[in-house]
C-alpha cells in the first residue's frame, strides 16, 4: 500500500503483451495487456487490458468501424514506454489528456488524411447509473509529406466531476434588495457526478535528418469542477498549456532530447481534467505557506512548467536504454515533501529505465 502512480512513475514498469491479428477479410483483432499500469488499470477497476478492440472494413479497407477500449490519441507522445523519447511523459499528456474511450469510432483514411470520430463512454468502461451520455471524441491527421505533418483533437460531452461534495449553488443573474446576487440551490453534487467538458488540441511534428521536432497546445475546462468552491457555489474550471520536444541524433545510437512544458490553471483555484482538488504530489491546485495559508488566496490556482534533459542510447535492434532528468516547477508552493510538512516551488525528478521490446 502508498504506492502512488504520479507524474513522475505513472507508466514506469510496464510489461506489456501486445496481439494484433488480421484475417483474410481485412478484420482487425488487437488485444493489449499491460498489468497494473494500462488504461484499464486506470479505467475499469484495476483490469490488465489497456486496449481491446476490433477494426471492420465497410466496403473497402480505408473506410472502417473501430469497437472496443481505445487509448486516447491526443497530442505527440504515446501511452506506452517504446513510443516516446523520453520515460516522463509531457504535463499535457499527464493533466489535459483523457486516458481512454469505449465505445464506436469510424475510422477512414484518404489520401494524406486520416480521420477517427465516434461516440463512446468518457475514462470508462462503463458509465454509473444516472450518467449515460457519451461524449463527441475525434481526431485528424495529414501527413503533408515525407517529413511532416500536423494533427488535431477533441472531446465534447459530459465527464465526472470530481469537485467537492456538498450542496451548491448556481447564480440567478438576478440580485436581491441589497445588490448581491441570488443564487438558486441546485441540489448534492456528490463525487463522480457528470458535466460538460470540452477538450481541444492542436499538435505537430517536422523530422527530417537527426533532427526530431514535436509541439502541441491544448485547451480544456469543464462544468463546475473547480477547486475553489465558496459559499456552496461549484465554480468552472479552465485550463490550456504548451509542450514541445526537440531531439538530435548525436551519433545512429545516441540520441539527445529536451522537452518543455506548461499548463496556466489560475481559474477558481486551478482544476485540471480529473482534479479537482489541491494535489501536493502532482503540483496541483492552491499553494501553501508555512503558516497553513495560501500563498496567492484561496481563489487562485497555480501554473506548472516542466524541463526534461534525456538521452537514449540504442543498445541494439530490441533494446533502448534511457537516462532522463526532469525539473518540475510552479509559480506557488505546491509540492509537499514526504512528510507533508512543507512545500516548495520546484521538484527534481532522476530516472533511467531499459525498455525493450520484440
Amino acid at each position: 500500500g502508498g504506492a502512488r502512480y504520479t507524474y513522475d512513475n505513472s507508466y514506469f514498469g510496464m510489461a506489456v503483451l501486445d496481439f494484433d491479428k488480421e484475417t483474410e477479410s481485412g478484420t482487425r483483432w488487437h488485444l493489449t495487456i499491460a498489468p497494473e499500469r494500462g488504461t484499464g488499470s486506470l479505467i475499469n477497476g484495476g483490469s490488465i487490458v489497456h486496449e481491446a478492440s476490433v477494426s471492420i472494413p465497410l466496403g473497402d479497407l480505408q473506410t472502417r468501424l473501430w469497437l472496443g477500449q481505445i487509448p486516447d490519441w491526443t497530442g505527440y507522445e504515446l501511452t506506452l514506454p517504446a513510443g516516446n523519447k523520453l520515460i516522463t511523459h509531457n504535463l499535457l499528456f499527464d493533466f489535459m489528456a483523457p486516458t481512454a474511450y469505449t465505445g464506436a469510432v469510424m475510422d477512414v483514411t484518404s489520401g494524406k488524411w486520416w480521420v477517427r470520430a465516434g461516440l463512446a463512454n468518457f475514462n470508462t468502461a462503463r458509465n454509473t447509473v444516472g450518467n449515460k451520455s457519451p461524449v463527441i471524441t475525434y481526431r485528424v491527421d495529414y501527413s503533408k509529406g515525407e517529413f511532416d505533418g500536423f494533427g488535431f483533437s477533441g472531446v465534447h460531452g459530459k465527464a465526472p466531476n470530481f469537485a467537492a461534495d456538498g450542496t451548491y449553488s448556481m447564480d440567478t443573474g438576478q440580485l436581491d434588495a441589497n445588490g448581491d446576487p441570488i443564487f438558486e440551490d441546485m441540489g448534492f453534487a456528490s463525487a463522480g457526478k457528470n458535466t460538460s467538458i470540452h477538450l481541444l488540441e492542436f499538435d505537430a511534428y517536422y523530422i527530417r535528418g537527426d533532427w526530431s521536432l514535436y509541439g502541441q497546445v491544448s485547451y480544456g475546462q469543464q462544468k463546475r469542477a473547480a477547486i475553489f468552491n465558496s459559499d456552496g457555489q461549484l465554480r468552472d474550471a479552465r485550463w490550456w498549456g504548451l509542450s514541445g520536444t526537440m531531439a538530435y541524433a548525436v551519433t545512429p545510437r545516441l540520441e539527445a532530447i529536451v522537452r518543455a512544458d506548461y499548463i496556466n490553471n489560475t481559474k477558481n483555484g486551478g482544476g485540471l481534467l480529473g482534479y479537482s482538488f489541491d494535489d501536493s504530489v502532482n503540483g496541483i491546485g492552491r499553494g501553501m505557506l508555512a503558516d497553513g495559508s495560501y500563498a496567492k488566496g484561496e481563489g487562485t490556482g497555480t501554473n506548472r512548467y516542466a524541463l526534461s534533459l534525456g538521452l537514449n542510447y540504442r543498445v541494439d535492434e530490441n533494446t533502448n536504454f534511457k537516462v532522463e532528468y526532469r525539473l518540475d516547477g510552479a509559480n506557488q508552493p505546491v509540492f509537499g515533501n514526504a512528510a507533508g510538512t512543507s512545500f516548495a516551488k520546484t521538484n527534481h525528478l532522476l530516472g533511467a529505465s531499459m525498455v525493450v521490446s520484440f
